[in-house]
């Protein structure tokens, strides 16, 4: 019955949205007549506190988010942590070696048990008040228990709120909120085949990543990482490796890519043959919904994930995998993707000061912007239909 109940809150909040969307553009209609309708993402859509809200609980949570990947869990008590949109979570080795995933939250109060990105411990001791949690999430002790509480607390159901977790490709750590959302390898199934041969697994993490705060919002960058069209003029450093010309647009579910043969004089392979040749000579600009943008080579795979702060603020984490061990030659492609990331993050920032203007309107998407369009309305989508009521059982 509650959960009746709160869907029809949640519905209503939707459509109190939807409403504000449709007074705003009846505002300010007539400067700007758009001879085309367009899917792309809309203003509205983007500095919208309420919408933001929906979009944590009914995007994020039912998706799988990447977290990071095993070489910080190399052994029993090694965890990471990270975010499903606006929730703390954690992913921890066990004794038998699985890897358990939980919401990084104390059952008491708000505070986390887990604070550094990778760490190593013995049990999780919540700072505030002590309650403390074994590895698979047992609540082991509260202070002065008998005292605070009495013989009958139930201590057995305070433990940690388990969460899916995935180790895919025996490198990649996957958390997912819902329990009604697909398995992984579904979620990604049109790129599945083609990851499967990568051999992820060989691939190292270089010695650094990028983690960076910027001024958008995350769809406007879901937006830009999903459009084809920008790359020759936005990075146009870039189109004396590629055929820029000769893209391929493709999206399926929850899954894009954006393919672009390499300059016969590019190779990227590494001597490697054991891939399709199309692999081989080229490269995909790939995309997992929500906010995961892999760059995968044959010798390579670039994560980038775009984690949503608040309505106008996105932190972008990056990451680099490959099979070389020389630091310099690392240094020099991980400066590749900090001027590729500042390139599109640069010209997203003018996007979103000029969103704010009621009087703009969106232009028609390009064949090479199909991918982005895809998600936008995928994300609208999710946005618009209320969680199961059993979302969250197990």
């Amino acid at each position: 019955m509650l959960a009746d109940q709160m869907a029809v809150l949640e519905q209503t909040l939707y459509d109190r949205i939807v409403q504000r969307q449709q007074r705003w553009a009846r505002e300010s209609d007539g400067l700007v007549e758009p001879p085309l309708p367009s899917d792309m993402l809309q203003p509205w859509e983007v500095f919208d506190q309420d919408l933001f809200d929906l979009e944590m609980v009914r995007v994020f949570a039912r998706s799988w988010v990447w977290l990071g990947d095993t070489e910080d869990l190399t052994s029993p008590g090694d965890y990471i942590t990270g975010r499903i949109g606006s929730q703390q979570v954690l992913a921890v080795r066990q004794d038998d070696g699985e890897v358990l995933g939980f919401l990084n939250n104390c059952r008491h109060r708000a505070s986390g048990v887990a604070f550094e990105p990778a760490g190593h411990c013995k049990a999780f001791a919540c700072p505030y008040h002590a309650w403390t949690y074994g590895l698979d999430g047992t609540l082991l002790s509260i202070p002065d228990m008998d005292r605070m509480y009495g013989p009958d607390f139930p201590k057995e159901q305070y433990g940690l709120v388990p969460i899916r977790i995935k180790v895919a490709f025996g490198k990649l750590v996957f958390g997912c909120l819902s329990h009604k959302t697909p398995p992984f390898e579904e979620w990604i199934a049109p790129l599945l085949p083609r990851y499967q041969q990568y051999g992820i697994q060989d691939f190292r993490r270089y010695h650094r990543e990028l983690d960076q705060t910027y001024p958008m919002n995350w769809k406007v960058f879901v937006e830009n990482s999903n459009d084809d069209y920008h790359v020759r003029f936005v990075h146009r450093r870039l189109n004396k490796v590629r055929k820029q010309m000769d893209t391929i647009v493709r999206f399926e579910g929850r899954t894009t890519s954006g393919y672009k043969p390499h300059a016969d004089s590019f190779d990227m392979s590494q001597g490697r043959t054991d891939l399709a040749e199309e692999d081989l000579r080229g490269s995909y600009a790939d995309f997992v919904y929500p906010t995961l943008t892999p760059l995968p080579y044959a010798s390579q795979l670039i994560m980038v994930r775009a984690d949503p702060i608040a309505p106008d603020k996105t932190r972008l984490v990056s990451r680099i995998y490959g099979l070389t061990e020389d630091i310099e030659l690392q240094d020099r492609e991980l400066a590749n993707l900090e001027q590729t990331n500042k390139e599109d993050t640069d010209m997203v920032t003018i996007l979103m000061e000029n969103l704010r203007s009621p009087f703009y309107r969106v232009g028609p998407p390009s064949t090479w912007e199909g991918r982005a369009q895809h998600m936008m309305r995928l994300i609208r989508q999710d946005a618009a239909t209320p969680l199961a009521p059993d979302e969250f059982a197990d």
